[in-house]
């Protein structure tokens, strides 16, 4: 009767063990699916003929994650993500079928920040989704500058909140593994190099933010051209109104020949009611000594069935000079200085 007792004891603290690491920890399932409708003019590699065609993430790129988080004590945790992106309208891995292609990284969290290894969203990322009106759809600054969404393999980050501060550094020992000796090359550590840093900051209803990205190119001989960009935001939010501003520069060495840009941005945002909300931006690209500019504009507007379902109508044109070749998102280019409207609709699903 005592052994029982024994076991039975050994049991109940065993079973109290296991539920107290349970409710510690915890791992998350999470996705989005959009797909809808789309209708581009001159998509033809001479800038003619129109394509109609079924698309994945006309408002937010299709994926699924798993999300965890361990307590540790001491007000420190361990985190993970693993989140992979995918097409609604084919089914295929985005990324060029990376299994987790968005972000794979695993990491240290306390009152002090968090630091995390592995492929993470760069700091433009990280940054300004809340400064641009379109939140990086694909009719958005993503046009103009898909850097804006970039990922880094090999990225060691830091991320610290503090109260209405927040301040961010990312290093990268080679941002692109899919391409061959892209980086962590032995003797020449800056080959695929990537350097960020940014911070923002809330003032009641204004909304600021700034960041640096620095990428070096992807071998032996480029690693010492550079490409530079200095971004910031700007944010104002009253009641059911919105409107934000952005400014990025952008030093490209890893072109050539070299080359100097500016980005400017200007847009809003109205909640007519709860559940539609309407989107207006504009967006510009000037290149230095240069004609070869472009200008979009873009309207969008989303109605919200529940927490987790929206339907949603986007439009866009891009109007191109000289022989600028941006299209109305940045998976679709124009011959040189031909115009290009695009219109999607569809829905998105939150799980």
């Amino acid at each position: 009767m005592k052994t029982s007792g024994k076991y039975a004891v050994a049991a109940s603290v065993w079973c109290l063990l296991a539920a107290t690491a349970q409710a510690q920890s915890s791992v998350t399932l999470y996705g989005v699916m959009d797909a809808g409708l789309e209708y581009v003019s001159h998509a033809g590699a001479d800038g003619s003929g129109s394509v109609y065609r079924v698309t994945s993430g006309n408002t937010a790129a299709s994926r699924w994650g798993l999300r965890g988080k361990e307590a540790l004590g001491s007000d420190m945790s361990a985190i993970f993500v693993l989140e992979s992106g995918f097409l609604t309208d084919t089914g295929m891995a985005g990324f060029g079928g990376r299994l987790f292609g968005r972000q794979a990284f695993v990491g240290i969290a306390g009152p002090w920040g968090q630091v995390t290894l592995g492929r993470q969203n760069n700091i433009l990322f990280d940054f300004f989704i809340p400064f641009d009106t379109n939140r990086y759809a694909p009719y958005s600054v993503l046009a103009h500058d898909a850097q804006f969404a970039g990922r880094a393999d090999n990225a060691i980050k830091y991320t610290g909140n503090f109260g209405e501060l927040t301040i961010s550094a990312l290093y990268s020992a080679g941002y692109d593994s899919t391409i061959a000796s892209g980086g962590e090359v032995p003797g020449a550590p800056r080959v695929g190099q990537e350097i960020g840093t940014g911070a923002s900051y809330t003032i009641g209803k204004f909304g600021l933010a700034i960041a640096y990205d620095q990428r070096r190119g992807t071998s032996t001989v480029t690693a010492g051209n550079i490409e530079r960009r200095y971004a910031g935001g700007f944010l104002y939010t009253s009641g059911p109104f919105t409107a934000e501003a952005g400014y990025r520069l952008l030093q490209d060495g890893l072109g050539s020949p070299a080359s100097r840009s500016h980005l400017y941005w200007l847009g809003g945002a109205y909640a007519v009611k709860p559940a539609l909300t309407l989107r207006a931006g504009i967006y510009r690209t000037d290149k230095r000594a240069s004609a070869d500019d472009a200008i979009s504009y873009v309207l969008q507007a989303a109605y919200t069935l529940s927490k987790r379902t929206e339907l949603y109508v986007n439009a866009s044109y891009m109007d191109n000079a000289g022989r600028s070749t941006l299209g109305v998102a940045s998976a679709t280019k124009v011959a040189p200085g031909v115009g290009q409207t695009g219109l999607a609709a569809g829905m998105k699903h939150i799980f």
